[in-house]
């Protein structure tokens, strides 16, 4: 088993996870794709989805360089369309990847996670994996721990796609509310001594 199964697999369920997503509620994804400039049809972004769904079945069941090749592909095209929506958008866009419009904009951070799936799928590709079902074949305890912490992995990859980017933002907002409430204080400081004086 290579070292690479686990990345592979929670990859492949989010890829999954988004796929699912954009069949169900393709929305989010058009108005991106459209803010980008690029075509942005609901049958498009199913048709995305779906591919999204098929990639990550092949990926799970079959494994291998191909698939894996793929999978790298797929993040880099989304590291390439994130880049080109926050460049379009000036950081003003949801990227519309899990069907629903997050809170905050698509920023170099979604950038970066996505160079960093496509360095993970490029480890796979150099040592491949077997699917799953060989893969848990040669694992203790049926696989269980091995699907648990594959679960958490993906788990983890959606909280960097969906949960940091708004607490990043959470923590700028605060940080600007500090900054004028600071200019308040000094304000408020000069005028009393003005008021004194």
């Amino acid at each position: 088993m290579s070292v690479f199964a686990g990345p592979l697999f929670a990859l492949a369920a989010l890829l999954a996870i988004a796929g699912v997503a954009k069949l169900a509620q393709p929305d989010a994804a058009a108005r991106a794709l459209r803010t980008a400039g690029l075509p942005g049809a609901d049958l498009g972004v199913r048709a995305l989805g779906a591919a999204e769904v098929l990639l990550a079945a092949l990926a799970v069941v079959v494994g291998g360089r191909a698939t894996a090749a793929l999978v790298a592909l797929a993040y880099a095209g989304f590291a390439g369309f994130s880049q080109l929506l926050l460049a379009r958008s000036e950081a003003t866009a949801s990227c519309g990847c899990f069907g629903v419009d997050s809170s905050s904009p698509v920023t170099r951070w979604h950038v970066g996670v996505n160079v960093a799936a496509t360095v993970l799928a490029l480890g796979a590709v150099i040592w491949p994996t077997d699917g799953l079902p060989e893969v848990l074949s040669h694992q203790p305890l049926a696989g269980i721990p091995f699907l648990a912490l594959t679960g958490v992995a993906a788990w983890l990859l959606f909280a960097a796609y969906t949960l940091l980017p708004d607490l990043f933002a959470a923590v700028d907002d605060l940080r600007a509310d500090d900054l004028r409430a600071d200019d308040l204080r000094a304000d408020d400081v000069r005028a009393d001594a003005e008021a004194a004086a």
